[in-house]
């Protein structure tokens, strides 16, 4: 009776153990098992997109407190978020992926005028003359010459850069004139009614010959202007030679739709 009594307990024993084991194992897998309210039990959705830039998107819906990871070559995002999370995020994303209206051109025309003390202003182009006029009344300048136009089309919001040769820039100067025209930006903005061009660095640099010391000439003309659409705006002057002989830069701005 005492061999089966011992038996019983032993046996006894081994299940409460078995059955300890158990509910251990059950209680970590449910520690283990996502939950709902967490990050790790966010459900998961791929999104497609056709125009929109993947990287901007995964920037903008982080802020939604997803976690977004972004497939540039796929075009695709990978979300995991709370359901009303990903719900908005879906809505987001039929709004902002859409085809962007094609960039605008923008003609631009640089005049480069030769200003000195005196003479007739005999070669200006007839559409500079109220231009040369308005810099008669201004500077001590009565003799104007066109040296050259620069002609640049660009994009709208976007950068462009000429380069060449000019003639001399005076009769001291006995070599081409070499020049670089540069813009770091620019952009169509409306003032009123009237559409605009803002020009961000606007650099222009010539470099010339001299007959005599120091030989060498340099004009630097850098700036930002805003410039209405076909107006002829004055946007700078610098002194070129020994002969107080400047150099007058205008510009004009046409947007081509």
């Amino acid at each position: 009776m005492k061999v089966r009594y011992w038996c019983v307990t032993l046996l006894a024993a081994l299940l409460m153990a078995c059955a300890s084991v158990a509910r251990a194992q059950d209680d970590k897998k449910a520690e283990e098992k996502p939950q709902p309210g967490t990050e790790a039990g966010w459900p998961v959705k791929l999104f497609q997109v056709k125009y929109a830039d993947v990287y901007h998107l995964a920037n903008l819906f982080r802020a939604f407190g997803a976690t977004v990871q972004p497939e540039g070559d796929m075009k695709a995002l990978s979300v995991r978020a709370p359901k009303e999370v990903l719900t908005a995020i879906e809505e987001s994303i039929q709004r902002l992926d859409v085809p962007q209206p094609p960039a605008k051109n923008i003609q631009l025309d640089a005049y480069l005028l030769i200003a000195a003390a005196q003479g007739s202003s005999a070669n200006v182009p007839a559409d500079l003359q109220p231009v040369v006029k308005q810099l008669k009344s201004i500077f001590n300048y009565q003799d104007f010459r066109s040296l050259g136009t620069l002609s640049m089309r660009v994009r709208d919001a976007a950068n462009g850069t000429v380069s060449g040769l000019l003639p001399p820039v005076s009769v001291d100067s006995g070599e081409p004139t070499s020049y670089r025209f540069h813009m770091d930006r620019t952009a169509i903005t409306s003032e009123g009614k009237e559409q605009a061009v803002r020009i961000n660095g606007l650099d222009l640099r010539m470099g010339y010959g001299l007959k005599g010391p120091p030989h060498h000439g340099e004009v630097v003309i850098n700036t930002s202007v805003d410039v209405r659409d076909g107006q002829k705006v004055v946007v700078g002057k610098a002194n070129i030679d020994t002969a107080d002989n400047a150099l007058i830069l205008v510009l004009t701005a046409k947007v081509i739709e």
